[in-house]
């Protein structure tokens, strides 16, 4: 099960004078496809909520490389322990598709912290949809066979599948091109 976090809507219901605070620190930023936001060694310094575009979080193991997130319109994307503790990324980020963002920096976060109550609760429930999701991610590969996943990923997300590519999605879902080939044939028929 995916959670979600309507941003537009649970940004509506924060008072005004922590709406034009958040305002006024956002920054757009746009990428191209195939564009990295964050490469691995650079820290994290912020949360990019995604307006327009498709992205993924991967890492480089072996000179393979392994997605382990994908996210769309309306959703943050990230690099946690970077971004929690300001340190140099293990993973990249990159936008798959011409991508535009709202980018807020861990600085600007931190001082809204420190200024508003309000937007404590705000971000705290952001933070517990990120841990679930990624939770549901790690369980699945934990106890779901791969056309299991595969299945899971289908019901859950199926819009994404018009927007990654197959090298990608059978990275994300641990198995090879062709066992993903396979199991899609097997669907269809």
């Amino acid at each position: 099960m995916n959670y979600s976090f309507n941003v537009v809507e649970e940004f509506k219901l924060l008072n005004s004078c922590i709406q034009t605070e958040i305002l006024s620190r956002l920054k757009v930023l746009e990428f191209a496809k195939n564009e990295h936001l964050l490469v691995k060694g650079d820290i994290c310094k912020g949360i990019y909520i995604i307006e327009k575009g498709c992205c993924r979080t991967y890492f480089v193991k072996r000179n393979r490389e392994i997605t382990t997130s994908f996210r769309t319109e309306k959703n943050y994307i990230y690099s946690p322990k970077s971004y929690l503790n300001q340190i140099p990324s293990e993973e990249y980020i990159q936008a798959l598709e011409d991508t535009t963002c709202y980018f807020m920096s861990y600085k600007s976060i931190d001082a809204l912290l420190d200024k508003f109550l309000e937007f404590n609760v705000f971000v705290r429930k952001i933070y517990e949809v990120l841990f679930l999701n990624e939770l549901n991610t790690l369980n699945s590969f934990r106890t779901l066979s791969a056309l299991e996943r595969y299945d899971l990923f289908m019901a859950e997300s199926p819009k994404i599948l018009q927007r990654v590519s197959l090298r990608h999605l059978a990275s994300f879902l641990g198995m090879s091109q062709e066992t993903l080939s396979r199991m899609r044939r097997q669907s269809v028929e």
